[in-house]
């Protein structure tokens, strides 16, 4: 499969274009409901929907998210054979990880039951949104990697379609409550997950044939990044255990809502990072296959990378503002204390966007152990501050912890990218070019 593309700004800026608006359709129809959904959720059981999220997003750590990453670095680097291969043991691989998990949960069903109020009938509910969810995503990341943006935003929305259509139905017509939220998520996983294993099915992306070869590679790949991916989850899951031990449940609600609309961020540069994590990954495959300098090329994609640091500034600043009057004049009065989180969650937000424009060097260089290794250690640091600040500052310390361990993150993962790759990071302009 030859590797020599003509790699051009234009098709980079049509898919993120494509990501950014589909995305943006894709989570503004749950962010729609959220006004209704406060309505008849007080915030005590709004924080019992976000302690089910924290449960699924730890699941999915072990269950596939750290595996699937290994597929977009491979994608490039192997013909369609192969790469049918690929998909299909690693759909085996996460389905095997998920029935072990299963067995673990059943085990310790009490303990999560205790730290997060979910029962588990719930619990196993999770089990079941995070195959299929793992399903999905294999579905949705080829098409990444394919470039069919249009088909990736269209199955999005039709998910979230699915799932706003059954919380209607579930918490406002069947009066459900929180409980009618958590069933709409597992419903539309599910029913989403059997389209997708039908979809890759026609495919041909499922054999039974299983190769050791590709399952030690994923696995090699993706061990290292559990830390990273639980250092995700300290930052974003288990800071809620924290707040609901500490603070209660209502309080858990407050900054649910808030770290909702800072989402509106974190939705935006995923969407940006659709297309712009295959076409860095592209870009270096090239730059490794050729044998000249590409200067040019090389002082292009470094101006590309601290142009968009730049309009991350701009775009935060105005998602603070339209984040601030959401709360006042469109929520329940209810959660009008949530603006206390919103400036430390938008700074939060502008670190993790400088982080994505450099992470994937590491994954280009296989260099996941040390970005697991410190991304974790930081993460831990994060979770004692948190606890240190909570208790003599009150719930509003969490989010402080989060901005400062997301800087740290941020000038670690910069700094090494830097080093591991080397291009005229410094000196663009110039047109010096390290050897």
């Amino acid at each position: 499969m030859s590797l020599r593309i003509s790699i051009l700004s234009r098709p980079l800026i049509k898919n993120s274009f494509i990501y950014v608006v589909t995305d943006g359709i894709n989570k503004a129809i749950p962010f729609l409901l959220l006004p209704i959904i406060t309505y008849y959720i007080i915030p005590s059981e709004y924080g019992l929907i976000t302690n089910f999220n924290v449960l699924v997003q730890i699941l999915s750590v072990f269950c596939y998210s750290s595996t699937l990453a290994a597929l977009p670095a491979r994608f490039y680097r192997l013909d369609g054979e192969q790469i049918k291969k690929y998909v299909s043991n690693m759909l085996i691989l996460n389905t095997l990880i998920t029935i072990l998990v299963l067995f673990l949960l059943l085990l310790f069903n009490q303990f999560i039951e205790v730290k997060l109020k979910i029962s588990l009938l719930f619990q196993i509910g999770a089990i079941i949104l995070v195959w299929s969810a793992s399903i999905t995503n294999v579905n949705l990341v080829l098409w990444r990697c394919e470039e069919r943006a249009f088909a990736f935003g269209k199955y999005q929305i039709s998910q979230s379609l699915l799932n706003a259509i059954t919380t209607i139905v579930f918490v406002i017509i069947c009066l459900l409550g929180w409980k009618g939220r958590v069933y709409s998520y597992i419903f539309s996983s599910f029913v989403f997950g059997l389209f997708s294993l039908f979809l890759l099915r026609r495919k041909g992306y499922l054999e039974l044939s299983i190769s050791k070869d590709y399952i030690k590679q994923i696995l090699y790949f993706g061990i290292p990044l559990i830390p990273l991916a639980i250092s995700y989850w300290f930052k974003s899951g288990f800071d809620k255990i924290i707040i609901t031990d500490l603070c209660g449940m209502a309080e858990n609600g407050l900054y649910s809502v808030a770290m909702t609309l800072g989402a509106i961020v974190t939705m935006v540069l995923s969407s940006f990072n659709g297309a712009y994590g295959p076409y860095v990954f592209k870009k270096l495959a090239y730059f490794d296959e050729s044998t000249n300098s590409l200067t040019n090329e090389k002082r292009q994609l470094v101006k590309l990378t601290y142009g968009f640091i730049a309009l991350m500034i701009l775009l935060i600043f105005i998602i603070y503002w339209i984040s601030y009057a959401i709360i006042y004049f469109v929520y329940d009065f209810s959660y009008r204390e949530s603006v206390k989180y919103l400036p430390y969650i938008m700074i939060s937000q502008f670190f993790y966007g400088g982080y994505l424009m450099f992470v994937h060097y590491f994954y280009h260089c296989s260099k996941t152990k040390i970005l697991g290794i410190v991304t974790f250690l930081l993460s831990v640091a994060q979770i004692l501050l948190a606890y240190f600040l909570i208790k003599n500052i009150g719930a509003v310390g969490v989010v402080i912890a989060s901005a400062l361990i997301s800087f740290l993150t941020f000038v670690f993962v910069m700094v090494y990218a830097m080093r591991i790759y080397k291009l005229p990071w410094l000196n663009f302009k110039a047109g010096k070019i390290y050897k």
